[in-house]
């Protein structure tokens, strides 16, 4: 069984989470979807607000013809705006993945991780076990009753640093 140091599960914003403090860590990234970025690079907040200034635009003619300019608007083409879109996020994603996989100290797993025990995922046919494990999967918390559940924190609810080095794992 390969053990980390820590263990993220999900590659939107706990992907963010792996910065130069874990630097001297060996992580796990783990993501079930195809699409490594999480829901807002891919389906979510970045994509929704690149179609808003199209549509914006297209709404605009009404405005415009109010302040004397004469702004017909003849359509538009949902397709091409969305190539346009996702012809530019695509690449992010390859390249975060691209990226992370490269890197020296995350191993990056493709699948849905579950607890088998305490600090001890499955992901696939891979067991791993972390001394710390971020759940960062978007999702709304549910009670558990998993002893692997003693912490956890959403959104609205100020994240714990308590995994988070304060000097070097050197002397450790």
């Amino acid at each position: 069984m390969q053990h980390f140091d820590l263990a993220v599960i999900g590659s939107g914003s706990g992907n963010s989470l792996i910065d130069e403090r874990f630097a001297d860590w060996n992580v796990a990234l783990i993501e079930r979807d195809p699409i490594f970025g999480g829901t807002c690079l891919n389906r979510g907040c970045i994509p929704t607000k690149m179609f808003v200034l199209p549509a914006d635009l297209g709404a605009s003619a009404p405005e415009a013809q109010r302040l004397g300019v004469d702004l017909r608007f003849q359509g538009a083409d949902w397709s091409a705006i969305r190539d346009r879109i996702f012809g530019r996020i695509d690449p992010i994603s390859a390249g975060g993945l691209d990226w992370r996989e490269r890197s020296g100290n995350v191993t990056v797993f493709h699948g849905e991780a579950s607890f088998t025990g305490p600090k001890t995922l499955r992901v696939g046919d891979d067991e791993i076990s972390a001394d710390h494990i971020v759940i960062a999967t978007g999702s709304s918390p549910v009670g558990s009753t998993s002893p692997a559940s003693t912490r956890w924190a959403t959104s609205s609810t100020p994240p714990t640093t308590s995994c988070a080095p304060t000097s070097s794992r050197s002397g450790s």
